[in-house]
Parts: structure tokens; sequence; C-alpha cells
């Protein structure tokens, strides 16, 4: 039996304590009590361990993924590296289609007017946009870009040196239908379509900028200008206006601190966008839409003579180091409408030569390639220069048979 001695306050003066005796049965509640905060501690100091642990074996697997991640990325990158080098490192040799690519106004042949009226809308303090219209292989690509180098050097021009030439074709600049992706204008990337980068989990739209910003302080070559729909046209028409462009996106808010402070400034003063348009085409004017060519000055290029396709082959030779026989240059120039079917012609011609170890072409080896390229035989107008027709009169019976 448990023996217990209490001692309690305002006992009598005598000392003696008062004495409290416990039997066996209430000692096990006590017991028990003791027994259940002994085994609850354990849990709970196991378990404590148990979530030390686990969380020790989480970040000590993450960062060993991590470290395992890490050195599959820079392998990777190492081999891709390494292919992208070998890549760059083959070279084929130039074609000749590249080699005879006018670098000097004098180059292109057949349309010196054409290219004189090009010079008078670039020039000067005030260029202006362009369309071009002429058939295919003229020249019309290669007399902007030449005459543009020569706009840089005129007095007072706004083209800075380093002005660029934006090459665009307006077959590949049609905008997405749903308006994701517009790459003539410019588009706005929304959190929902960017996946995982930091903008897109931050909930911050992003602006990406198309050919008309990438031309800015330039010019923007739009070839096949009246393949644009529309649609693009008319907003083509209000860049020219205004020379920024201004994108709108419901993901984006003025209050909103998180985003940067450059895409504010995008999304409220837009997208600089100040070029020279010239615009090309085969199409005739009237299919052009006319609120685009009032706002352009029209240069038209020449479909070009014979005479000029057996320049552009002699001189075209002469670039390749082509040995040519007589009589090619004339042959070829009669089946090819333009320059660049004539550049094809002879360097096919050189290179069937060339398979069957002869050192120069002959009439055989263009023929040949005429032949198995079915090029039509080039016509000639009816009239020849400076003439025109004064009157047309029919003689003989009528229908009725009377004369």
């Amino acid at each position: 039996m448990l023996k217990i001695i209490v001692v309690t306050e305002g006992a009598p003066q005598s000392g003696a304590a008062s004495v409290h005796h416990i039997s066996g049965a209430d000692e096990s509640p006590l017991r028990d009590t003791e027994g259940r905060l002994i085994i609850m501690s354990e849990l709970t100091a196991f378990a404590q361990l148990l979530f030390v642990l686990v969380v020790g074996m989480y970040f000590f697997s993450r960062m060993r993924g991590e470290a395992a991640s890490d050195k599959s990325v820079k392998e990777e990158s190492r081999i891709k590296a390494e292919e992208l080098n070998k890549l760059r490192r083959i070279r084929l040799n130039e074609p000749v289609t590249e080699a005879a690519r006018p670098s000097r106004s004098d180059e292109i042949v057949g349309q010196e007017d054409g290219i004189k009226a090009l010079r008078s809308a670039l020039w000067g303090r005030s260029p202006q946009h362009v369309i071009i219209y002429g058939p295919p292989g003229v020249g019309k690509t290669a007399a902007a870009r030449v005459v543009l180098e020569e706009a840089k050097k005129s007095e007072g021009t706004p083209f800075a040196p380093d002005a660029v030439f934006f090459e665009a074709d307006a077959c590949t600049m049609r905008c997405d239908e749903r308006g994701f992706a517009d790459p003539l204008i410019g588009t706005v990337h929304d959190p929902i379509y960017q996946g995982a980068g930091a903008c897109g989990q931050a909930g911050i739209p992003q602006p990406k900028a198309g050919a008309v910003t990438k031309a800015h302080g330039g010019v923007l070559f739009l070839d096949e200008i009246g393949e644009l729909p529309n649609e693009q046209l008319n907003k083509l028409l209000k860049v020219l206006e205004d020379r920024r462009v201004m994108l709108e996106s419901s993901y984006y808010s003025r209050t909103n601190k998180k985003i940067p402070t450059y895409i504010h400034d995008i999304f409220q003063n837009g997208l600089p966008a100040d070029f020279r348009l010239i615009g090309a085409t085969t199409r005739r004017p009237e299919d052009i839409p006319e609120a685009v060519r009032s706002r352009c000055v029209e240069v038209f290029f020449e479909p070009l003579s014979r005479q000029d396709i057996v320049r552009i082959v002699t001189e075209t030779a002469a670039r390749g180091a082509i040995a040519i026989d007589n009589g090619v240059r004339e042959l070829i120039a009669d089946y090819a409408g333009s320059g660049r079917d004539a550049v094809k012609i002879l360097q096919a011609a050189s290179n069937t030569a060339q398979m069957e170890g002869r050192a120069s072409v002959g009439i055989a080896d263009a023929s040949w390639v005429v032949k198995a390229g079915r090029f039509k035989k080039r016509r000639e107008p009816f009239l020849k220069e400076n003439e025109k027709i004064v009157d047309i009169s029919m003689f003989g019976k009528n229908i009725s048979g009377s004369a």
C-alpha cells in the first residue's frame, strides 16, 4: 500500500502533519495516465522523426534528380552543339543564280525607267511608299534593295546607314484565323498559350513584334502584296498612317504591378513601325485595292526583250567563268521568258557539258535543256520598236457574199 504524507497549511501549532493513506485501488489510474503520456510522447517523437526522414528523402531525391537532369541537359547541349557546328562546316558552292544577282543599279538589265522612278520615290528628304508592277524575274527585288543602298547616301535622307531592308512574302504573312499569330503586324502571346515560361506562370501577356516593326527605320519589301487578305491590308494601312502598332490583350491591366515596365509601355504607346513600304506584284494595277494604290507611288517594270536576255546570259557567263559557244546566247534568249529562266537554262546547260566532259557549253547542251525543261519559245511583238497601228481596214466580201 502506497503511503503519502500530505502537509496541510494552517495545521495546528502542535506541528503535527495530517497523514492521508491512498489505497492500491487509487494507485492504478495514475499509473495508466502516466503510461499513456509516455506512449503519446514516444509516438510524437517517432512521428517527428518519420516526418524529418520523409522530408529529407524528398529533398535529397529532388536534388539528386536535378543534378542528374542538369547533367543530361549539359550532355544533350554538347551533342547538339557539335551537330550544329558540323552542319555549319558543310558549305556548297554558290549557285549561279546567287552569283548573278545584281549588286549595282547598272547591273539590272532592261529597267532603266523603272529604276529612275524608284530612285525618285526613295531619294531625298521625303521617301514615299512604292508599288512595283512587273512580270516575275525582271529584277523588282534586286532593284528595291540596290536603290535603298543608294538612297542612304542621298542628301537629307532619313535612312540611317544601317537602315534595314526587311524582305517578306505576302503569302507567308497571313495571320491565324483565331488571331493567335500575325507575322506581319504583330501579336500578343497570352499566358494561356505561353506554357510554363516565366511570364506565362505570372499571367503576363507578351507582345511579339511583326514585320512592320522589324522594318522600323528602313524598308519593308512585301513581295506579292496583292495576295494579302483584305483584313491584313486594312491593318497595314492603319500602321502606315499611325507609324506604330497598337496591341490589345484581355490579360493586360494598367494596375498590374507584376507586368514589366516595357510591356506597359508597349500596350500604352504601341510598337514603333515607321518604315517605307515597297510592294511588288505581278498583278495588274486594277487588281490592287485603291486604298493601297492611293498611298503609294506606282512604278512599272517592263518584260525583258530578247536583247536584254542575251546581255544577261553574257554577264552571267562572265561572272561564273562559264565558256559558251557561238549561238548559245541567242538560243537561250529565244526560250527564256525572264532573267531567272535564262540563268537556270545556262546553269543546267553548263552542268550537262561538264557531265559529258566538254569544256564549253554548246548549242546541243542548251537545246537539250530547253527540250527537257519544256520551255516555250518566246513570242516576239508583232510591231517593231517605234512602230504603231494607225488604221485597220477590211476589204473583201461581207457575210452575205456581196462586195
